[in-house]
């Protein structure tokens, strides 16, 4: 039996494009609810990406911090996680509502600060400023580019100078004769790489470099319209990107050290009049490569305690792709000497990701060595001071640590798809967050012997050692100190198991942190146990509630619930009259540290955010596929 189904040419297009639709959504759901976070019960606004560690050579790798800016999620920012990879400091929101990229650690004014770019992502650049943050993480600072260009963008905001000055990368779109380059029916458009160097305060322009001004766009690598940023030059919102800065860094000299992309090209330039001093790679080098090469790199820095009057040593991110077009099969950071003299450049070490034998799909009993990253975009090379090589690895969100000589120690990735990391930094960092700790504490029932549990965090703290817990029955105490418990990771969870003696149940608590010489840092707000209602014990265990999945209604309300008694407003309490100080504590281990019993935590809860998205998936799925059916009777 044939049948045939006739619709009007007018609604064919909805037929075809209401299946593609669909699959746009699909695509949409999982890029923002397919995202493995961490959950914290003190703290259940945050969440945070997870920092997976699959390799810690706790002996070899370099104390301190791993600082990230991952976008393309769902809370975008500046995070600092330690090498176990537990947060340490979640600036999402803090940094302001726009994306965070190149958090690292600054000088300003001889103090350790914190310096990232905030602003608005395009497509291949940003709009926005610098801002600088102090340890207390209270924004004191926000540099913007001068000179009546666009604001600055992403790729660099670096202080000079002692904190005085600062490097900033700007793009500028602006008209341009392409017709050397298929773009012919009339004015073309090109982007225009910028740098300046700005006074901090003023933003007055101290220094400005233009790249159409030195660098001919014949010298690019990147025709219009061959990559996903380059543009095609046929108008304002898509011009051609020719050049691509991505890097600054200033010599003692004052002259530049800059990165362009697109011409696959380090250039050092005048700092008295803007010239190009040398040009290492691309089209017109003035070093001859003796033993390797790269292309669409990122981060190039100088290295001065390395270098002298006739060599100059310094660092890069080599890509070897954007994306469409491959270079070499992997990704390096790379340490390059250039001698003067003979004008020759040599390739001293390179550093390539770390690779894990992993079961072949096909073959359960047969292991396989994954590829080193081809990193696409993106991505930086820290040179750190012990000469180990730390290295973020750009739109694949990980980063990694190597030796001098390139044997890896350290492996971390973020267990997020399709979320992307412009660079990573390690960093030594002391800070106390201006706000104060956070408590939650929750009971099963109200009988004086119940267990009470007790979750705690400080965001951003870095010196808490201990966490002690004060308890009362009512909120004005007195207050009970308990036991010292030791700090792990970033919220801190201990479980008191009760007591037969009491007069009655736990009521109200609040957690003092402590440092590892027994100082007491700060106190947390008060705040009532939580108790679950009769209704509610039955899905609660000892340790807490379960999470709800659906509304369930017994009987139709005809009229609001009263109100709940819920919890009193904060008090904020000051330092206790305890025994806290470090002179007062009972015994010490002999180096500060309380001798006493220590209460170990549980590992920090993770979830997956939005548990119902695998279902909106599917029937999503199940509807397109629906709609290519319809196409393709409407068709055939």
């Amino acid at each position: 039996m044939t049948f045939h189904i006739h619709v009007s040419p007018l609604f064919r297009p909805f037929f075809w494009g209401f299946p593609i639709f669909l699959i746009v959504i699909d695509v949409l759901i999982t890029r923002t609810w397919a995202q493995e976070v961490t959950f914290f019960r003190s703290r259940p606004d945050l969440s945070a990406p997870i920092l997976d560690v699959t390799l810690n050579d706790a002996d070899l790798v370099t104390p301190g911090y791993i600082f990230i800016a991952p976008y393309e999620l769902e809370n975008p920012g500046p995070y600092i996680y330690d090498n176990n990879g537990d947060l340490v400091w979640s600036g999402w929101g803090v940094s302001g509502a726009a994306n965070v990229h190149g958090i690292h650690v600054c000088d300003y004014r001889g103090a350790n600060h914190l310096c990232f770019f905030q602003g608005n992502q395009q497509k291949g650049y940003a709009r926005g400023h610098g801002v600088i943050m102090d340890n207390h993480y209270r924004i004191v600072n926000s540099v913007q580019a001068g000179g009546g260009v666009p604001p600055s963008d992403m790729h660099e905001f670096n202080l000079a100078n002692g904190g005085e000055t600062a490097l900033m990368t700007v793009y500028r779109q602006r008209q341009y004769d392409l017709s050397a380059f298929g773009v012919k029916s009339g004015l073309g458009w090109i982007m225009e790489s910028i740098f300046q160097e700005v006074n901090v305060t003023t933003s007055e322009v101290i220094f400005e470099w233009r790249s159409l001004d030195h660098v001919d766009p014949s010298d690019s690598y990147t025709l219009p319209g061959s990559t996903d940023t380059s543009g095609d030059g046929l108008g304002k919102g898509t011009p051609w990107d020719y050049f691509h800065i991505n890097s600054i860094d200033k010599n003692a000299d004052g002259d530049y050290l800059i990165s362009s992309r697109h011409t696959s090209c380090v250039y050092l330039i005048s700092g008295k009049d803007g010239s190009i001093i040398w040009r290492l790679n691309g089209a017109n080098s003035d070093f001859h490569l003796i033993n390797f090469s790269f292309s669409q790199q990122h981060h190039a820095r100088l290295h001065r305690s390395k270098s002298n009057a006739t060599t100059t040593i310094l660092t890069l991110f080599n890509n070897a792709s954007n994306g469409f077009n491959n270079t070499a099969p992997f990704s390096t950071g790379q340490i390059i000497a250039l001698d003067h003299i003979h004008k020759t450049a040599t390739l001293l070490v390179s550093y390539a990701s770390p690779t894990f034998p992993v079961s072949d799909p096909g073959n359960a009993d047969v292991e396989v060595d994954n590829r080193p990253f081809l990193s696409s975009s993106q991505g930086n090379f820290q040179l750190l001071p012990n000469s180990h090589a730390f290295l973020n690895w750009g739109n694949l969100p990980s980063v990694s640590e190597n030796l001098p000589d390139g044997p890896p120690i350290f492996f971390a990735s973020l267990k997020t798809q399709w979320t992307m990391n412009y660079r990573a930094f390690r960093f030594n960092w002391t800070a106390e967050p201006h706000d104060s700790p956070a408590i939650y504490a929750y009971a099963h029932d109200r009988k004086p012997d119940t267990a009470t549990s007790f979750y705690t965090s400080w965001n951003g703290a870095t010196e808490v050692r201990w966490w002690r817990f004060w308890t009362a029955e009512n909120r004005t105490g007195p207050f009970s100190p308990g036991t010292y418990v030791r700090k792990q990771g970033f919220e801190t969870e201990y479980t008191d198991v009760g007591d037969d003696e009491r007069t009655g149940p736990l009521g109200f608590v609040f957690a003092e942190a402590v440092d590892v010489y027994g100082k007491s840092l700060r106190n947390s707000s008060i705040v009532p146990v939580f108790v679950p209602s009769e209704s509610l014990s039955a899905f609660c265990d000892d340790g807490d509630c379960g999470v709800a999945t659906q509304l369930e209604f017994d009987d139709v309300l005809t009229n609001p619930p009263p109100a709940s008694e819920g919890e009193p407003e904060e008090e904020q309490v000051g330092e206790p009259e305890t025994d806290t100080k470090a002179d007062e504590i009972q015994g010490t281990n002999g180096d500060g540290v309380p001798d006493i019993q220590v209460e170990e935590d549980t590992d920090d809860v993770t979830t997956s955010a939005g548990t119902s998205w695998l279902m909106w998936k599917w029937i999503i799925r199940a509807v397109a596929l629906a709609g290519v059916v319809a196409v393709l009777l409407v068709s055939f």
